[in-house]
């Protein structure tokens, strides 16, 4: 099988491409693993800056591979989980900023891709929904970082409706931090790849660290 995951370089620069457009670059397992794999190797090179992920075509991902998931069971369903979490883990685990570029639909297991990134910023046409409970299950590991990310409110309602929501509708939420049309994309990520390339690339490093530190840390122990 031709690989789902494709790779640019860019000096400091690694662009990560989900490739399955013809399946809206729905998350299979192969997919899953090899963006795992990639991320890991990624995380050892000392002279990587930030990493940009983004899925060719018209989405960015419509979230888990429906024919997969239809043949999940009590005893498979679990390693499907766990190993959408190791993804998404490997994403949160890199030293260095990772940037979702968002341009299409953003839903389920790729909305919580997006959400352990950094920094995302998407597209006027992209949409984003969590519809899980709307197929009778919860939407489980990385939605946890909703409410950091939204607040336990608007977390709530979107994840207890499946309601979709627009790029605009996002960007008020704070689910992403920037909106921009489809063809002024590439430069809204390169304001913020280009800032983060002109810093220390030691302090980048340092701060990436401490901002993980202060997520499982009380104020007083973070400061």
């Amino acid at each position: 099988m031709a690989g789902q995951i494709e790779t640019k370089r860019r000096g400091g620069i690694v662009d990560v491409i989900l490739q399955r457009p013809e399946k809206l670059n729905a998350l299979s397992a192969s997919l899953i693993d090899e963006l795992t794999s990639t991320m890991v190797v990624l995380a050892d090179d000392n002279t990587l800056h930030c990493v940009v992920i983004s899925g060719a075509g018209r989405a960015f991902s419509a979230g888990a591979d429906v024919a997969e998931l239809n043949s999940l069971n009590a005893g498979n369903a679990e390693d499907f989980i766990r190993m959408l979490h190791g993804a998404c883990q490997a994403v949160r685990d890199c030293p260095v900023p990772v940037i979702a570029k968002i341009d299409g639909p953003c839903l389920g297991g790729a909305l919580e891709l997006a959400a352990s990134c950094d920094m995302r910023v998407a597209s006027e046409r992209s949409t984003f929904a969590m519809p899980e409970v709307q197929i009778g299950i919860p939407s489980v590991i990385e939605a946890a970082l909703l409410p950091r990310l939204m607040g336990w409110g608007r977390a709530s309602a979107f994840l207890f409706t499946g309601t979709v929501m627009s790029a605009d509708c996002a960007l008020c939420a704070g689910l992403v931090e920037r909106v921009a049309s489809s063809a002024r994309l590439d430069d809204a990520v390169t304001e913020w790849v280009d800032a983060i390339c002109s810093a220390g690339p030691l302090a980048i490093r340092a701060q990436k660290a401490l901002m993980r530190h202060w997520e499982g840390s009380f104020v007083d122990a973070a400061i």
